[in-house]
Order: C-alpha cells, then sequence, then structure tokens
C-alpha cells in the first residue's frame, strides 16, 4: 500500500506582496490639507479615480493625524476623513481584467445614516462612473452600525453583513471581486474583520451577486463623500490592491508568525490517483506538482484547497519510490520529499 503523511515546510514568509497592485497608508502625507493631490489621490473628475469635489457649501477631505491599526494587516499614523458634502477622492491601479481582484480598507466610524441608496465607497471599471461594486454603512444603534455592499449599477439589491460594527473602532473590509466568464455572474465576496493571519475565510460575511457585471477592466476606486444624504462620518485608511489576499498587507509577517502553515499530505491512494491534503487555510491558485527523483514530472495542474480535508486528484502513480512535490501559493514554494512503498 502506498501510504506517507508529510508536513511541508514553508521556505520564506507567506505574505510577500503576492501580486500587490498599489498600497496607500497615508503615513508621509501631510496632514491638515486636503488628499487631492497628495500621492495618487486626485478629486479631479476627469482623471481616473477621481469623482468631484464637495457640492456647494462643503468642504475638502483632508488628512488627519490619527492613527489607524488593524492586527496581522497594517498600521499607519494618518488617515482621511470621510464626511458627508465632502470630496470623492480616488486613485487608478493597474487594470485587473480576469480572475479575481482584493481591496482592503480600515474604517473608523463615528456616525451613520440610514443609507438612502447612498454608497460611500466604490470599486470601479473603466470609467469614474462604471461602477463595479458599491459599499454602505447603515446604522443600527446609537452604538452600532452595518456594512452594505451591491454589485453594478445603482439601485440593485445590496446585501448586508449580518454583524454589528461598534463606533469609533478600526474595523478592515476586504472585498473579493470574481470576474467569472459567463454574463452578469461576477461575484462580489465581503469579509470584515477578519483574523487576517489565518487567510481568507471560508465563507464571506456576505456576497453580492444580482444585477449586470460592470467590469471588464477594474481599475480604480474612490472614497464617494461629494453628496449628503445616507454618507457616514468618520475616517478610513490603509487602503491596498492586489490580484491575491496574501498579497494585501502592509508588513512582511515573520516566519515566527507562520509556524502554523502547514499541510497533511497523504498519499495512501496515490495508485488510484488521489492526493489527500489537510490544509488550515482556505487557498486558491495553488500550483501542485509532482516529480520523480530525476526531474521528470509527473504532474502538474492548480487546485483550490478549502480548510480542512481536500481529495486532489492527480495522474496514478504506481512505481514505488522517492518523489517530490512542490506547491507554490502566492509566489511562495513548499518543497517535500516523499516515499512511495
Amino acid at each position: 500500500m502506498n501510504k506517507i503523511i508529510f508536513l511541508i515546510a514553508f521556505c520564506s514568509p507567506f505574505f510577500c506582496n503576492a501580486q500587490l497592485l498599489v498600497q496607500q497608508d497615508l503615513s508621509t502625507f501631510t496632514t491638515g490639507i486636503q488628499l487631492s493631490g497628495q500621492g495618487i489621490w486626485t478629486n479631479n473628475s476627469s482623471l481616473p479615480g477621481g469623482a468631484g469635489v464637495a457640492t456647494a457649501g462643503g468642504a475638502n477631505a483632508k488628512i488627519v493625524v490619527l492613527p489607524m491599526n488593524y492586527l496581522d494587516y497594517g498600521s499607519s499614523v494618518n488617515s482621511m476623513e470621510i464626511k458627508p458634502n465632502s470630496d470623492a477622492c480616488g486613485f487608478p491601479f493597474t487594470p485587473v481584467t480576469t480572475g479575481d481582484l482584493y481591496v482592503g480598507f480600515v474604517i473608523n466610524l463615528s456616525a451613520t445614516q440610514v443609507n438612502n441608496n447612498s454608497d460611500f465607497f466604490r470599486i470601479l471599471s473603466g470609467s469614474n462612473f462604471n461602477t463595479s461594486a458599491r459599499f454602505y454603512a447603515t446604522p443600527l444603534s446609537a452604538f452600532d452600525f452595518t456594512i452594505g455592499v451591491a454589485k453594478g449599477a445603482n439601485g440593485n439589491p445590496i446585501a448586508t453583513a449580518p454583524v454589528s460594527l461598534a463606533y469609533e473602532q478600526d474595523h478592515l473590509i476586504v472585498v473579493k471581486y470574481s470576474q467569472l466568464s459567463g454574463v452578469n455572474d461576477d461575484t462580489v465576496s465581503v469579509y470584515i474583520d477578519p483574523v487576517f493571519v489565518l487567510g481568507m475565510p471560508a465563507t464571506p460575511t456576505m456576497i453580492a451577486t444580482s444585477g449586470a457585471d460592470q467590469s471588464g477592466s477594474i481599475d480604480r476606486l474612490y472614497v464617494r463623500q461629494n453628496w449628503t444624504n445616507g454618507m457616514p462620518t468618520g475616517r478610513l485608511g490603509l487602503v491596498s490592491v492586489s490580484k491575491t489576499w496574501a498579497g494585501l498587507p502592509f508588513m512582511e509577517l515573520s516566519a515566527t508568525t507562520f509556524e502554523k502553515i502547514t499541510f497533511k499530505i497523504s498519499a495512501n491512494q496515490a495508485n488510484s490517483g488521489i492526493l489527500s491534503i489537510h490544509s488550515i487555510f482556505n487557498l486558491e491558485n495553488v500550483k501542485l506538482s509532482i516529480y520523480d527523483v530525476s526531474g521528470k514530472i509527473v504532474e502538474t495542474k492548480n487546485i483550490t484547497l478549502s480548510e480542512n480535508n481536500n481529495s486532489i486528484a492527480i495522474n496514478p502513480i504506481n512505481n514505488t519510490g522517492i518523489y517530490i512535490v512542490e506547491m507554490v501559493v502566492s509566489d511562495i514554494k513548499y518543497n517535500q520529499k516523499i516515499s512511495i512503498n
């Protein structure tokens, strides 16, 4: 019987700016003046990410000396104020035309309003008016609020998070926008206050699927504030855009942090074409390769691992001997020698 159980050791820190597109922690920005014009941020509606200055009587969105922090994701000494009737300010990033896009940001709100279909944060495709995903902050009580998300055009159904978020606290919002191959089948998955070091949770906090896809070249975002009704008050910062969950954090986490990153693999059904992998994380786009001792490849494929046991179909391995299993996760390689008896 072919039988082997082993632990895959990691070669370097798991999070290593894997497919990072852009990060903005605002720490080096000048405080007390408007955000527009600093770094890549703009409120110029003719530029990607710019969506217009405050309406009549409003004020420019400013950088304030108030920190933001979320464990194992990032920290900053500065943040941007968000408030009704202020600037709609944003920035562009490298277009993502297929697959998944991840956007993370931290909010700390002091007040919210009934949304009145008024979103405060948008991810857009190709223009400042083609919204792929939009986010709402809605009061639950005098002490807490919740987040809503809608896909596509204004008026599409809003999925509301089944969680309450306290005012005056930093909360991490991670968005996964999946551009799928069909018509109007894109998916917006939202994760609120995840334990970031454990990887992407198995189940999103909420999902939005209703409405026409407005994607194809997702390339900008902005904090929408140039409106009054429904707009929240507070701060926002630590904005990160990546093609992977692993690319989002603002810090390179130490190997000690990831001592728990192991995979238990059973090859006792390898001759029947099954490799069993137990993972403590949900991992996407994992490249699995198996080599014999001469370096000849006997298997290569992309797999997705869920948090728990996974049965992976492989080419049957009938010859006894030593093999090398290689798994590539977000540009990090894991290699392990196995013995098939």
